[in-house]
């Protein structure tokens, strides 16, 4: 005969039963909400709501609607959770647009980075072209599974790319369409606010400040951030 438990045991036995149901059940809830969760990293971090919504002060994370803008300060950082487990982290004075979760949609999730510095780290989606756009000034990229860093201002935007498989980032300007893989870095400079031209060079040669930042100070081939030039002017990444 099997031995009865005794009924505190079973009665603990059905509270945990309880709260693992409970603990999913949330799990499952939160995932199924597409939340974009904002981390604040280092600094003064904030996000608004439309061009002209107050600037409101992130304290530790917040959940950000959807097309909401985020900002970093002066050696401030902040880190970007996607429902997907693609991270996206922003570097200092940078101005980013983040909207919905769209893994879906035909364009995907747009990230509209307005100025400054992005290191991200994409999810490789299955049986997918394209599951995040990130759009500039300049250009319009479609990615899927990439680790790359993007940068933009006044004289241009920056597309350093460490892991990105052919196929897997597609950049179109108004003049033309460019596909990049890993050690490669994209340039695309402008005059006035318009694109004027682009060039692929290696990645070996370059050491921008907007990218050292996210790598202690040094460039990813060990170089010192203050002897590195950024060729886009985003004044991101700067020792001022």
């Amino acid at each position: 005969m099997k031995p009865r438990l005794p009924r505190i045991t079973r009665l603990r036995g059905v509270a945990a039963a309880a709260t693992l149901v409970t603990l999913f059940s949330l799990s499952s809830s939160n995932a199924a909400t597409g939340d974009k969760e904002l981390a604040v990293v280092r600094g003064d971090v904030t996000f608004r709501i439309g061009d002209q919504g107050a600037p409101k002060r992130i304290i530790g994370t917040q959940i950000l609607p959807d097309d909401a803008f985020a900002s970093t300060a002066f050696k401030a950082a902040a880190e970007l959770r996607m429902p997907d487990s693609s991270i996206i982290q922003i570097g200092d004075n940078t101005s980013v647009q983040i909207g919905a979760f769209r893994p879906d949609a035909a364009g995907g999730t747009v990230i509209n980075l307005k100025t400054g510095a992005l290191r991200f780290t994409i999810v490789h989606p299955a049986g997918k072209r394209s599951n995040y756009t990130f759009k500039t000034s300049t250009s319009q990229l479609a990615v899927r599974g990439t680790l790359a860093y993007l940068i933009v201002g006044p004289k241009g935007t920056q597309l350093y790319c460490v892991e990105c498989a052919p196929g897997d980032i597609s950049v179109t300007t108004s003049f033309d369409t460019y596909s990049i893989v890993s050690g490669q870095t994209l340039n695309i400079r402008t005059v006035g606010s318009k694109p004027f031209d682009a060039d692929i060079l290696s990645n070996v040669r370059i050491n921008n400040p907007a990218i050292d930042q996210f790598l202690h100070g040094y460039s990813p081939f060990g170089e010192p951030m203050e002897k590195g030039t950024d060729s886009t002017g985003s004044g991101s990444g700067t020792s001022r």
